[in-house]
């Protein structure tokens, strides 16, 4: 699986992916600079009051799951919260 792809694939899970009742209001889904085995993820919640650190693992972990395409790819996902 390229990982543009598998980019693409995440990205359009986690636009629509819901923990803790909140939902991103902002979503970036890129390749790694650095690492070419790593898609990094950076989802901003808004002014939810949700612990990020929890929403990110239960997003890290929604997105083995449920897209494939992510399997051959290590995941950073980096969520930020106001509230």
């Amino acid at each position: 699986m390229d990982i543009n792809r598998a980019a693409a694939a995440v990205e359009t899970f986690v636009t629509t992916f819901e923990a803790s009742g909140a939902t991103p209001t902002e979503l970036q889904v890129r390749p790694s600079g650095d690492d070419l085995e790593v898609i990094k993820v950076w989802v901003d919640l808004g002014s939810s009051k949700v612990d990020a650190h929890a929403w990110a693992r239960a997003c890290e972990a929604a997105i083995r799951q449920h897209v494939p395409e992510a399997a051959a790819f290590k995941l950073a996902v980096r969520v930020e919260a106001v509230g």
